[in-house]
């Protein structure tokens, strides 16, 4: 906490700008400070007690218990039911397929070079369509499958894109 009490007082009577640069890339003055960095990291550290077991393992608890606290930025988070679902009143065939786009996996999806992919689609006959890509192609997106699955589903069958989910 020196450090920063010395930094404040410095930035009271001039400009600080504090810049990282990588070392051993030839920047003047680089390998003095790359000794004084050397240098300081053998100096003894005040008043620092290495950790025991005990504490190591409650600090670690602690960050987990905070972590799971704070709901995930995934989209299929945010859906109101539990599991992420969808409310529809459907039967389950329409459920199903609605859930497969909702999480990707498709039934013609294979994998492409690491990437999901579909065949063809049968609207546009895109050629290695993306598991979004039924959506994009009758001009919907994600959220409507959340708020209006209904509406998604009528759009999906009236443009014979089924067989695709």
């Amino acid at each position: 906490m020196d450090i920063f009490n010395k930094l404040k007082t410095l930035c009271n009577s001039c400009v600080l700008h504090l810049q990282w640069i990588p070392s051993h890339v030839n920047v003047k003055y680089n390998d003095i400070a790359d000794g004084l960095v050397k240098e300081g990291t053998t100096m003894p550290q005040a008043n620092v007690e290495p950790l025991t077991y005990l504490e190591l393992y409650s600090r670690r608890k602690a960050f987990v218990n905070i972590s799971w606290r704070h709901r995930p930025a995934h989209s299929w988070y945010r859906s109101e039911g539990p599991g992420a679902t969808i409310h529809f009143k459907g039967d389950r065939k329409d459920q199903t397929a609605l859930a497969r786009l909702a999480s990707g996996h498709i039934k013609p999806l294979r994998f492409s070079r690491g990437d999901k992919k579909l065949n063809i689609c049968t609207k546009c006959n895109m050629i290695e369509a993306t598991p979004q890509h039924p959506l994009d192609c009758v001009a919907l997106v994600y959220d409507d499958l959340l708020k209006r699955p209904d509406f998604v589903l009528e759009v999906m069958k009236a443009n014979d894109l089924m067989d695709l989910i």
